[in-house]
């Protein structure tokens, strides 16, 4: 590089510091984004896989805002473009959106502002780029690049296929001369290439940023009582903003209803109710009125939320890629957020009952893979940070843990239950050769439920029917109870000394060779004790892990944090967007720290930039200065 190019560089650089700083109000990039952005800047297509919460927005808008002309981003949900552009918004960028709610006179505006290259950022849907009059607006303005977000919607190999993001291969075709921008936080390799392939991407920029999210602690359980699981969960987790995914909509009621009983500010979310209902809720969710929503996996992929501190599965997700996405709506603003998933095997029978109905084979297919390996990634001892990873290809740096030196992990992520000790492995040696022995004396027929009705010794009519009443392994296991059966079946599935038949049309557990090598006294089994028996301080440990936001806070701080964040509900009320449109909670837990008491020190936390001080600054300012007058 000669002396010139450096001089530009470096010209350029300070650019993009000065705009991040003014515009975002971050003084510094988030890993990968400065290269995806001076990428963008110079003419390149890009791809790029980043978590969600790593700043994919950024990487995008930054460049609009520092070029002539106007960046198009196909989005997938409406609530979702709503979300950004109110956020562009209050950070001074012009910014609209074109979708199916757009009036006649919204659109005759919206195209007169691109007429007269009055917008930095234009959101429409993948439906809306499909239509001739849309596009010949767009050939007209001449837009400066394309952004393709969620871009996984794509390839069928996703999980989240959309048949309207297919049109969008024809960006290159009739923009020659745009730059392409893809991203998503979920993709394999074979969906990469899918999406490269498919948006025909010309020898594309590619950046691969780590799938990590070290700031969500990962917690997995057993299925036994999910409202009662949930309950104990929610006592760790108080005053706090989250998300519980359920299978069904009655299942979402009944959890919700169960919510508001035990006194949460709760609410149900599904495609059974209405349109306008959905929207009230979720806006209600947005802007805090409601803390607590019980959904289907209808809802959530179009949340900005930033202070989502939990996301609880109440049901196995059809794939890691949506437990991904789905457990990524927590902690969006990097700070600490829990995500529990409670499993049972009876929630992959349902899954797989479903996938009958797919037509096509390759669909199919994909689909029963993505599914077995997410069954494969809840059953799986070990660090879940570690199997989480591995499914994208990604292999996580061990390091040693934090803590008392004897209990100490030597590998691992330090942030999952099973890292910080609340799953102690036990020897089940022989509770396994009693349910292998009632596998096989049945003929490898039978369900789980069935068999532990024989160890347990619970005289059914379908015992009764089959004498298994008359088996030596009738009532061997009545010291223990049924959950802790069907705990051990699923265990037994997980390390593949069972199976399930996969051609039967019910989850069949049947001995493998590995089963019988147990049975035979060659082989041991360790499994990880149910959590409900976990040692107390196991525990404890656990919560600490996850710990709050609000934890970095001592109590003085904590009461001006509670007082910036009433300021804050206020505000936002007032202008009607969600109070995290003003300030993300990390924001005011930097106010609370810093207390600013003049413009140069509020621009000094986090997400302040300039339009943000001129609008907010003298509020946020004088009310620390009335906090430190009265304390």
């Amino acid at each position: 590089m000669n002396a010139n190019e450096t001089k530009n560089d470096d010209e350029i650089g300070a650019r993009l510091k000065r705009a991040l700083a003014d515009t975002f109000g971050f003084r510094s990039f988030r890993p990968y984004q400065e290269e995806i952005v001076r990428a963008i800047l110079g003419g390149e297509d890009v791809f790029a896989i980043m978590p969600t919460g790593g700043g994919k927005s950024l990487c995008y808008q930054l460049p609009a805002v520092c070029s002539e002309g106007m960046c198009v981003v196909v989005s997938p949900l409406i609530s979702l473009m709503k979300d950004q552009v109110d956020a562009a918004l209050n950070n001074g960028i012009d910014a609209a959106t074109l979708n199916s709610t757009t009036s006649s006179s919204e659109y005759r505006e919206i195209a007169e502002h691109i007429d007269q290259n009055r917008l930095d950022l234009l959101y429409v849907s993948p439906e809306r780029f499909k239509n001739p009059r849309f596009k010949e607006l767009l050939k007209n303005a001449g837009p400066s690049f394309f952004a393709v977000d969620e871009a996984h919607c794509i390839s069928q190999w996703g999980h989240n296929f959309r048949s309207d993001y297919l049109e969008l291969g024809q960006i290159v075709d009739e923009f020659p001369t745009c730059p392409v921008a893809a991203f998503t936080a979920t993709a394999t390799e074979q969906v990469g290439q899918d999406i490269v392939s498919s948006l025909k991407l010309r020898n594309p920029h590619c950046v691969k940023a780590s799938f990590d999210r070290p700031n969500l602690f990962y917690q997995i359980a057993y299925k036994e009582d999910v409202e009662r699981q949930l309950l104990d969960f929610l006592k760790e987790c108080p005053d706090e903003s989250g998300i519980v995914y359920r299978s069904t909509r009655k299942s979402v009621e009944q959890t919700a209803a169960t919510l508001v009983k035990n006194g949460y500010k709760a609410e149900a979310y599904h495609a059974g109710i209405s349109d306008a209902d959905r929207i009230a809720v979720q806006d209600r969710f947005a802007r805090d009125e409601t803390p607590i929503i019980v959904a289907t996996v209808a809802f959530g992929m179009g949340i900005d939320k930033s202070n989502v501190r939990f996301v609880v599965h109440g049901d196995l997700p059809k794939d890691v890629e949506s437990y991904y996405q789905e457990t990524g709506r927590a902690g969006r603003d990097g700070a600490p957020a829990r995500c529990l998933l409670l499993f049972g095997y009876q929630d992959v029978a349902i899954h797989r009952s479903f996938l009958k109905d797919y037509e096509d084979e390759t669909a199919r297919a994909a689909a029963e893979f993505r599914l077995n390996e997410m069954a494969r990634f809840a059953e799986t001892d070990g660090c879940r940070r570690v199997n989480l990873l591995r499914y994208f290809g990604e292999t996580y740096k061990p390091r040693a843990l934090d803590g008392d030196a004897e209990e100490d992990v030597a590998e691992g992520c330090g942030s999952c239950d099973y890292c910080v000790g609340a799953c102690k492995r036990v020897d089940a040696t022989i509770d396994a050769q009693k349910a292998l022995s009632a596998m096989a004396r049945t003929g490898n027929r039978f369900g789980a439920s069935h068999l532990t009705d024989i160890l347990v010794g619970n005289l059914t009519e379908k015992i009764e029917k089959f004498g298994h009443n008359a088996l030596p392994t009738f009532g061997v296991g009545k010291d223990k109870s049924k959950r802790y059966w069907r705990y051990l079946i699923q265990a037994l599935l997980s390390q593949g000394i069972a199976e399930i038949d996969p051609s039967r049309e019910y989850p069949i557990p049947q001995v493998t060779s590995l089963g019988w090598e147990v049975m035979r006294g060659r082989r041991t089994v360790e499994i990880v004790e149910r959590p409900d028996r976990a040692t107390k301080k196991a525990r404890s440990k656990a919560v600490r892990g996850a710990a709050n936001l609000k934890d970095a806070l001592n109590s003085k701080d904590r009461k001006l944090f509670e007082a910036l964040r009433a300021l804050r509900a206020q505000i936002a009320k007032a202008e009607n967007a969600p109070p995290y449109v003003v300030f993300s909670d990390k924001s005011l837990v930097d106010m609370a720290i810093l207390k600013p008491r003049t413009d140069k020190e509020f621009l000094e936390c986090s997400g302040v930039g300039v339009r943000k001080l001129q609008n907010y600054g003298t509020e946020f300012i004088a009310a620390v200065e009335r906090f430190l007058e009265e304390n």
